[in-house]
């Protein structure tokens, strides 16, 4: 263990999470770190291989082929250093149309893929897209509404940062919250750990370990809160180094050596004890 030196490149984040009574369409997935970063599934991020496989009320896949979120926003540099955001109206109402359609047929969605996040404190937002463009230009509405949808019910299959390697544990595999009662916000807050596995092989795999806690808040259906699952992380100036490679040819001469040695120590040990016992007997 000892302090990490190394610039890294960007951190890879694998998900794989179920929300069944999420559409595909409705569910909406940001990243945002503290360096300024904010982009989304309906931006044309450049970070995101994520895929959406819509799932019926009983949690079987609808069709072969994933749901592509519409890119109806694009965010361009306004030439002042800021930037502001260009909408596609056709995508706009094409997305609003399938989320309706989906909400309609009470449709959950599986979120899986890899995300590229810089190695800075930030936070995944899953949430919902009634928080979008269409309340920034609700004109666009006309007989349409956007759903609103406050249960995140969500099941954890695999939620791990960089490449997996033996032994490797990963804390949210496997967990599942459920809302029966009162809707909630869930939020994770995520300490990753750099981690330099050697393998038996001598190969270096550079790769994440993390710790978790969760914290849940009860939300009401006045609209001020969006339902959400957030993931907060922040990277640790820490590197664990895992050794799983076997020891040297010299290293284990050395043990069998040290180990012959023992037993003849012992061995002689032993004889004098049995020869003084002997004699003691003998003389008596």
């Amino acid at each position: 263990m000892s302090v990490d030196l190394e610039r890294r490149h960007d951190l890879p984040v694998n998900i794989d999470i179920t929300f069944p009574v999420v559409p595909c369409a409705v569910l909406s997935i940001d990243a945002l770190d503290i360096s300024g970063t904010s982009e989304n599934d309906a931006s044309h991020a450049k970070g995101m291989d994520l895929h959406k496989i819509r799932l019926d009320p009983q949690g079987k896949r609808i069709g072969k082929v994933e749901y592509l979120t519409p890119q109806s926003q694009h965010v361009v540099e306004d030439g002042l250093g800021g930037a502001m955001m260009n909408v596609n109206v056709p995508q706009a109402m094409k997305h609003l149309v399938e989320m309706e359609d989906e909400a309609e047929h009470h449709e959950g969605c599986r979120l899986t893929g890899t995300m590229l996040v810089k190695r800075v404190a930030g936070r995944i937002h899953i949430s919902v897209h009634q928080q979008m463009v269409f309340q920034l230009l609700p004109q666009l509405l006309g007989g349409h509404h956007v759903p609103k949808i406050l249960n995140m019910s969500h099941h954890v299959h695999s939620l791990s940062f960089g490449p997996h390697y033996p032994g490797r544990i990963n804390p949210l595999d496997g967990f599942h919250r459920m809302v029966t009662g009162d809707f909630k916000s869930f939020k994770y807050f995520i300490k990753v750990v750099p981690t330099e596995y050697y393998g038996r092989l001598g190969g270096v795999t550079e790769t994440q370990q993390y710790s978790v806690s969760e914290y849940s808040q009860v939300i009401t259906n006045d609209g001020n809160m969006a339902a959400a699952v957030d993931f907060m992380y922040d990277v640790s100036p820490i590197v664990v180094t895992v050794n799983d490679s076997p020891p040297s040819i010299l290293h284990f001469v050395v043990r069998m050596c040290a180990v012959i040695g023992g037993v003849f120590a012992v061995t002689r040990m032993t004889d004098r004890w049995v020869h003084w016992l002997v004699g003691l007997v003998s003389g008596s």
